[in-house]
């Protein structure tokens, strides 16, 4: 990441902030656009016109498009998005990159509905780490060798504000959502084939694990660490092995 970008992204922060929100603005879904989309959008590119973009005889909006280059945005889970992206690879010649924004700081306020009350804020334990693009990448697992496929992604300082359920005043169990709002940019990382996804692993990490051992490692729990091993393997960072014990055997190539 270079200075020029933390300081472009750091100000659109502010700009979004000040103004507000970007309802009434011309263009496909900025009525409910939250403040995040709409920084990363303007981050990709200020040029509101490559802002979403139609494909011409589909439904599919790009959030960016800067001619031949497709930026697609996506906050959570890759799985909505995966008809669309094979869409734009099977059928059109464009180059497409995920952008998948991680918040790795995050403070977190409560809004109570009834009364608009925010509560102090509070800095949360959990910490988002780039492995977590990992299991994302198994809902891509036909593409990822393609080499029109690419991925983003943001580090970031955010806020979260949640709001509170009349039924319940338990602030974890009692609460949803409402607006994450970027602070800063910590980091902008971009995926071009398997050398920039197997930089990530840890070291310790042995020559060849089961997927018990890659969990242990990654700390990605459950279905979610056969997901990103399956998705390493298809980039060709790791392939099948001999089994270890019971259990199917891995090795990194």
């Amino acid at each position: 990441m270079t200075e020029y970008q933390e300081a472009r992204f750091n100000r659109l922060c502010r700009e979004i902030i000040v103004t507000g929100h970007t309802a009434g603005e011309a263009g496909i879904g900025t009525l409910a656009e939250k403040r995040l989309h709409a920084v990363i959008k303007r981050y990709l590119c200020e040029d509101r016109n490559c802002h979403e973009v139609g494909l011409d005889g589909t439904r599919y909006v790009s959030d960016v498009r800067i001619g031949k280059e497709i930026y697609e945005v996506q906050t959570g889970s890759f799985y909505p998005m995966k008809r669309k992206i094979a869409h734009y690879l099977e059928h059109t010649d464009c180059s497409v990159t995920v952008v998948h924004p991680i918040p790795t700081v995050k403070g977190v306020s409560w809004i109570d509905p009834a009364t608009g009350d925010i509560s102090q804020r509070t800095r949360s334990t959990k910490r988002g780490r780039t492995l977590d693009l990992l299991p994302e990448l198994y809902h891509l697992l036909p593409h990822l060798q393609n080499e029109r496929l690419k991925f983003r992604v943001l580090l970031f300082e955010a806020e979260d504000f949640r709001l509170l359920n009349g039924w319940s005043r338990d602030k974890k169990r009692g609460s949803a959502r409402y607006e994450r709002v970027p602070l800063r940019l910590l980091d902008d990382l971009e995926f071009d084939g398997a050398e920039g996804f197997r930089a990530l692993l840890p070291s310790a990490i042995p020559p060849h694990f089961t997927v018990k051992d890659f969990s242990k490692h990654t700390k990605i729990r459950g279905r979610n660490a056969y997901s990103a091993v399956r998705a390493l393997a298809a980039l060709g960072v790791v392939r099948a092995a001999d089994p270890i014990g019971a259990s199917m055997g891995w090795a990194l190539t």
